[in-house]
């Protein structure tokens, strides 16, 4: 058991050195290149358009005056009343932001290495993660103590770009970055 830890001690510090040292190079390179929009990554995702929830207020108000029937028996007014409106439960997208400056270790201590680093969604919703750092970053679905689960990867998403994934089943996601195992993150699906 102890050559285990041992063994994923020894990985998580090759990750960290592989990393850090690709950081500096691709800074490096980045200094002394002109600016080039790096691609975006995305996930192409069919969505309904959006109805407007008030757009037949004054229809439903009229609807529910009408249906509601008041009688006066007895000096006392006797009122139906009308079931409640149900509130429209449609896919969302919710943005998570990897800010500048978490490829250095210091954001996991204010728990700032993804903003925000846990969310609630429900199931169908979209989580876009984009890079605001110049350093390149994983969004990978599993923990630096266990690797990856294998149920989302972005690959490298380099500065500037994004990456997108739809959860489709209720549960609890934790993430983190491959190249900058500090950066930790989860998500909550109802």
């Amino acid at each position: 058991m102890a050559s285990i830890d041992k063994a994923a001690i020894a990985f998580s510090i090759a990750i960290v050195a592989v990393g850090v040292g690709f950081a500096a190079f691709a800074g490096n390179v980045q200094d002394n290149t002109p600016a080039v929009s790096a691609p975006v990554i995305t996930k192409t995702v069919e969505t309904e358009t959006q109805e407007d929830p008030f757009a037949d207020i004054a229809d439903k108000v009229r609807q529910d005056a009408e249906s509601t029937t008041q009688e006066m028996t007895e000096g006392v007014m006797v009122e139906e009343s009308t079931a409640p409106v149900e509130e429209s439960s449609k896919p969302k997208t919710v943005s998570v932001k990897i800010p500048k400056g978490t490829a250095s270790p210091g954001c996991e201590t204010s728990n700032a290495c993804f903003s925000p680093a846990s969310l609630t969604i429900n199931s169908g919703d979209t989580v876009e993660w984009t890079n605001a750092d110049t350093a390149a970053h994983t969004v990978t679905s599993g923990s630096p103590a266990n690797g990856p689960s294998g149920v989302f990867d972005s690959s490298l998403i380099m500065g500037g770009a994004s990456f997108e994934n739809t959860f489709d089943e209720a549960g609890d996601y934790d993430y983190f970055c491959m190249v900058h195992p500090w950066m930790v993150g989860n998500i909550q699906v109802n």
